[in-house]
This record gives C-alpha cells, structure tokens and sequence, in this order.
C-alpha cells in the first residue's frame, strides 16, 4: 500500500483526493491549514500546518511515498508577494521536503491562466505562456521551479493545469457567476438572457481530482504537463445564461453580447480608479443580497482582474493529452455539473433559493 500526501485537503479539489486515493487503495495523510473541513481517511491520518513553515514540512512529508499538491492561494486580489509565497516558493519548499524523504512522484495542480491572452483556437499544452496576473504568475513560477529542480533528482513531477475551476466550497473565479443573477435581481424581476461572447471550458473539480489520481500511477505522465478541462465549449453568455436557469430565474431574449463593448468593459479594469469603483459597488450590491436573504458571508463577490480576462478572451483549454491517457470527465457537460454544485451552494445557504 503506498501512502501518499494530499495537501489541500479541506478545499474545492482536495476535498475530493482524499476519497479518490483511498478509493484507489492508498494510504492516505490529507493535510490543510486547519483540520476543520478535512475528511478523516480510513487508512491514514491529518497533519494539519502551515506549508510556509519549512520546520512542519519534514514532518508533513514523513513516510509519504507520494505528493498530490492541491494547496493554493486562490485570492488573486491577495498582493502579489503573499502570493508568490503560498504558490511558489511553499511549492518548492515542499518538493524539497518530498525529496528528502524519498518519495517518488510530486503532482501538482496548476493553471490554464497560464495561457497568453489573444491566443484563438483549443490551447494544447505547447501554446504560448505568459501568466495574466499575480496568480498565474505564482503557478507558472512554481512549474518551471518543480522542472529545474528535479533536473538536479528528486521526485518523478507530473503538473495539470486545469481549466477555471467550479465545484462545491469554491469561492473564487468560476464562483463569481452564482453572484449575477441575484446582484441582477435587485435591479429588475426578469433578467436579460445574452448569447454571444468568448468561449472558454470550464472544468468540475472531482474531474480535477480524479485526474490527479489518474496520474499518479501513469508513467508516461512523468515529467509531463497536462491539460485538464470539460468538453463543454460555452460562450459567456451561454454561462451567464444557464446560472440563470439553475436558479430558475425568469429572464427575457437581450441578443448577442458584442465582443467590442466586453472588451472595453474588460479593458476598463486595467484602470484603478475604476476597478475599486466597481469592485466595492459590487461587494455592497452582494451584501444587500445576502442580508435579504439570510445567507451566509461565505462568498466574497468581487471583480478578479485575472477572471475578468474571461469577459474579453477566448479560454478553450485541450484536455486531448490526458484523454489519450484514459482519463474521462465525470461532468463533460457543464450544464449538468453546474446545477449540481449550485445546489450545494443553496444547500450550505451561500447563494439565494428562488423556487
């Protein structure tokens, strides 16, 4: 039986690794910040700290065979150094440690907002990088970090970048979508139904999960990069559109959503001024929401500069590579998937019931 590490235990993918592994047959150590919301394995045991304490890391790492890294920072208005800190340098400090104690294979997630902006078409992993932001900078800083040091020995590293990323407990980037319809709501009973816009694919995080699995024990995934998406290419307003439905919100037919005004609006985040403008009309706008409607503060709505990209770029990731692996999504269609977590999110009263 081998054992292997799953930090990020309590989040969005993490949560989903532990049952997976276990599933698999492995031993597992699932680990988080805190043990609140860590799932205690069967076989196994939770090591909760800090992963930037280079002291609980040799702890961490202790007859671990091998690494599942899930742990990030996700907060992309979190100030770039702090960012660097969590999703860079802990990544190396932990392969390090890995290293050290001899285990075989370190995977990490990382990001397709790796991916250059104005790149058409599916993005294979041979498309061009250059990071949209802070964030995206931390996770491809960390890749080339893990590649330079197993050059020199160490563990077997295999990376994924996932497409944006829904599934339950997320709050951030594909998240942003469920504040819509109800900032939305207090403006007007019946809601504007947009086609149109850039596409891009969406990825469920137990597809995430399930690939990181996958991975694990594939040795043609070694020292290689992955691609992880949907099969669902969606327009934005086709998105915007289905959030819509899943909360069965009325709506009525508002045309196509025109490439050049998203792109102005999206253009206009570059400015500071009109950033936090927007960004503190929104916070207010959702906390009225969740005052009417008795729910938890659990989600932060705020305009992310990376995820707004999405508002003007075309996002289609190729998960072609680990489909000829084997791997197959559990949630191909985003439509399916997405009402399935928006339930859950009702459920945990993070967003509004409407029917």
């Amino acid at each position: 039986m081998q054992t292997v590490l799953v930090t990020g235990a309590a989040g969005t993918i993490g949560n989903y690794v532990v049952g997976l592994a276990e599933a698999a047959g492995h031993r597992v150590i699932a680990s988080d910040l805190h043990p609140n919301g860590i799932a205690m394995p069967v076989r196994g045991a939770v090591r909760p700290g800090d992963i930037r304490d280079r002291a609980f890391l040799d702890k961490l790492v202790e007859g671990v065979d091998h690494v599942i890294h899930t742990a990030a920072l996700l907060d992309v208005g979190t100030p770039p150094e702090t960012l660097a800190a969590v999703n860079t340098d802990a990544v190396v400090a932990l392969y390090d440690a890995a290293a050290r104690a001899g285990a075989k294979r370190f995977v990490h997630v990382s990001s397709a907002m790796v991916y250059g902006l104005g790149q058409r078409g599916p993005l294979t992993e041979s498309a061009r990088v250059l990071a949209r932001g802070p964030h995206g900078r931390s996770k491809l800083q960390a890749e080339h970090a893990l590649m330079e040091r197993a050059a020199k020995g160490g563990p077997d590293w295999t990376v994924l970048r996932a497409a944006p990323v829904y599934g339950r407990r997320g709050r951030h980037f594909a998240a942003s979508l469920l504040v819509v319809g109800p900032v939305l709501r207090l403006l007007s009973p019946v809601l504007p139904r947009m086609r149109g816009g850039p596409l891009a694919t969406f990825v469920h995080a137990e597809d995430v999960a399930r690939a990181l699995v996958f991975v694990l024990d594939k040795d043609a995934a070694r020292q290689q990069v992955f691609n992880v998406a949907d099969d669902d290419r969606l327009t934005l307003g086709d998105r915007v559109t289905e959030t819509f439905r899943a909360y069965g919100l009325p709506t009525w037919p508002a045309g196509e959503l025109p490439r050049s005004v998203l792109d102005r609006i999206g253009r206009s985040f570059e400015v500071e001024a009109a950033h936090q403008t927007l960004d503190r009309s929104l916070l207010a706008a959702w906390k009225l929401v969740v005052m009417r409607h008795g729910l938890k503060p659990a989600l932060r709505a705020r305009l992310d500069r990376e995820a707004v990209t999405l508002l003007h770029d075309d996002l289609v990731v190729d998960a072609g590579r680990l489909r000829a692996l084997g791997w197959r999504p559990r949630f191909p269609s985003f439509v399916d998937g997405w009402r399935q977590v928006l339930r859950w999110y009702q459920a945990e009263r993070w967003v509004p019931r409407y029917v």
